[in-house]
């Protein structure tokens, strides 16, 4: 791996990301830079993920619990907020890596906030978005912290704190979007959709004793039911779900090697084959998985069909868990659906 690369650089690979189309491959040397600086964030990534686990266990969490997650954002992400932020750069992208924690609830969430707020930290909180109390226009609930690492080039890292609930309706917008070929995060698909997936973050909200959208205000709880329950059935979702996921799937327990450890995970969703596929690499084989990352995007950063990330995880064995939208695995999501058809949630 190559010295770190400057600021000035990646802020001009950034400018030809921002230019860049989706039938072109993108350019090698900017791949292989991009690359030296997502490898820059990946020490202080670390620290934040055993940061994130040591301070849940003090909460008197059970590992089994929770969720700890690393990734590395994909270019087709960087590429995708670059178009839609023309004034942002590369160079201050706050979400280049990323460390996520699933809690049981907001309840856990809040607290854990709170615990990482009062300790001293060598690197400084830069932001604090509190989109469960504020969430976003289209649903989106989840507390994201940026901190600001004092290294040379200086970088930020975003920490994403979710419940299990919001963590269900977040990946659930992702295998939607898969399904119906879009991305309904960055607002795209059909205005059906997005009203469902905004009741849903409401009714989620009112189980989860938190603020719902601002649109709902007005609205009783039953109301909200009503309308959610009128838009699972006029769009059937959970029909759509039955029988366009269960066809996807994945060889990756069977085909792992026996006592192999496993750190990084590299996770290629095809949708053409309905099949996930999944490469495990030990702790001294990250810049390997990066560059077989690297690899994949060169080639398929813009695809609808192949769907490609590197991940870290606190335990491999936690990776359906992690990322449902990368095995378009809606059991849980589906269980829900139904509970709140029938008046059961």
């Amino acid at each position: 791996m190559k010295k770190a690369i400057t600021r000035s650089q990646i802020k001009n690979i950034g400018k030809r990301l921002r230019a860049i189309k989706a039938s072109e491959e993108l350019n090698g040397e900017d791949l292989d830079a991009l690359n030296n600086w997502r490898a820059h964030h990946d020490p202080t990534l670390q620290y934040y993920g055993k940061l994130l686990k040591s301070e849940a266990i003090k909460m008197g969490m059970s590992a089994n619990q929770i969720t700890i997650t690393q990734r590395i954002k994909r270019v087709h992400s960087v590429i995708l907020k670059l178009k839609r932020f023309p004034q942002m750069q590369l160079s201050t992208m706050d979400d280049i890596v990323g460390a996520r924690i699933v809690l049981p609830d907001s309840g856990d969430v809040f607290k854990l906030v709170s615990a990482l707020k009062e300790r001293k930290s060598k690197h400084k909180l830069l932001k604090l978005n509190n989109y469960t109390a504020h969430p976003k226009k289209d649903g989106y609930r989840s507390i994201h912290a940026v901190y600001g690492a004092d290294k040379s080039p200086s970088i930020q890292i975003e920490i994403q704190l979710r419940s299990l609930l919001q963590h269900y309706w977040a990946t659930g917008v992702e295998i939607f979007g898969t399904l119906e070929k879009t991305s309904f995060k960055t607002g795209q698909g059909s205005d059906s959709w997005g009203e469902f997936f905004k009741l849903l973050s409401s009714q989620f909200a009112i189980k989860e004793g938190t603020s719902v959208l601002e649109e709902h205000e007005r609205l009783s709880k039953s109301q909200i039911n009503f309308q959610l329950v009128k838009m699972i059935r006029k769009l059937n979702i959970i029909e759509q779900l039955t029988t366009y996921t269960s066809i996807y799937t994945s060889d990756w327990r069977e085909n792992r090697l026996k006592g192999r450890a496993g750190k990084y995970a590299l996770l290629t969703l095809d949708t053409n084959t309905s099949m996930t596929n999944v490469d495990i690499y030990p702790e001294s084989q990250f810049l390997k998985a990066l560059k077989d990352y690297s690899s994949i995007e060169k080639i398929h950063h813009s695809s609808h069909e192949i769907n490609v990330v590197l991940v870290n995880l606190d335990n491999i064995n936690n990776l359906e868990k992690a990322y449902p939208n990368y095995f378009m695995d809606t059991k849980v999501l589906s269980g829900y659906l139904s509970q709140i058809v029938l008046g059961e949630f």
